[in-house]
């Protein structure tokens, strides 16, 4: 089959330029409870420490009604619902690398989003986010589900990352995420270049720094069961793509993923 006519899982309605998509309200929610007992909290492990990585912030959530295996394909199937995930503030999502063809671990998405009506679209043209392997995981401890995913910048230098993790518990899973950064890059992303060169004084406030991934959070347990069982049966595996990430614990501080998550066949 010709490249044109394939299948291209991106998601799609909204609009263009988004850059300009300024005047879109958020809607009102409640933060999700916290675990009980509290989670322990994260703590950078010998190899980020070693690389200079700084820990920016870490959020812990319970996520009533959503199982962690509707975590793992909300993962690989984001192009379904990334403007259910945060809306308002989600202004455009595609797949660079989909899963369903490049696998998994070595799909890339593109986004962007804002923090708020009013507030500049935050990513340029567009974030750049790469799946990453655990030999990036950089904390002590691990939930039993983990994605680790990251942006670089024009020198192929680690930027940033943000890690989920998340397991089942009695009526819901428990869930964390938190943002880790390198503090020795040569120069900002790419996305940054693009967004001081069109706007020198523009002010820069990630969605890290805000209350975005609060918002985030909240929205799961209203939209991913009845979408996650929309497609539970769906037969295409390449339009409603299989995840696993389950990790197993090999050695002090060492992860590896259960699955191996490639391309799909069908």
């Amino acid at each position: 089959m010709s490249e044109q006519f394939q299948y291209q899982p991106n998601a799609g309605q909204t609009y263009m330029p988004f850059q300009e998509n300024t005047k879109i309200k958020t809607l009102p929610y409640t933060p999700l409870p916290r675990p009980n007992p509290p989670i322990p909290e994260l703590v950078l492990n010998q190899m980020a420490r070693e690389k200079k990585w700084e820990l920016q912030s870490q959020c812990q959530h319970f996520l009533p009604g959503v199982t962690a295996k509707m975590l793992d394909w909300f993962w690989a199937n984001m192009e379904k619902c990334y403007y259910l995930w945060a809306p308002g503030s989600h202004k455009r999502f595609n797949w660079v690398k989909f899963p369903s063809q490049y696998g998994f671990f070595q799909s890339v998405h593109m986004i962007s989003e804002s923090v708020g009506e009013g507030h500049p679209v935050f990513g340029g043209n567009g974030i750049e986010i790469h799946r990453l392997g655990l030999d990036y995981f950089p904390f002590t401890t691990a939930l039993s589900h983990v994605l680790v995913e990251g942006t670089f910048n024009d020198l192929g230098e680690f930027v940033d990352m943000t890690v989920h993790m998340w397991e089942d518990c009695d009526g819901g899973s428990l869930h964390i995420t938190a943002a880790v950064a390198s503090t020795t890059i040569h120069e900002p992303p790419h996305f940054v270049k693009e967004m001081l060169a069109a706007d020198p004084d523009v002010k820069l406030v990630p969605p890290s720094a805000t209350d975005h991934s609060e918002y985030e959070a909240s929205r799961w347990p209203q939209f991913l069961p009845q979408l996650y069982g929309l497609w539970e049966n769906h037969p295409d595996p390449s339009q409603s793509v299989p995840c696993d990430l389950r990790v197993r614990q090999t050695g002090e501080e060492q992860w590896t993923y259960a699955a191996e998550n490639g391309p799909v066949k069908v």
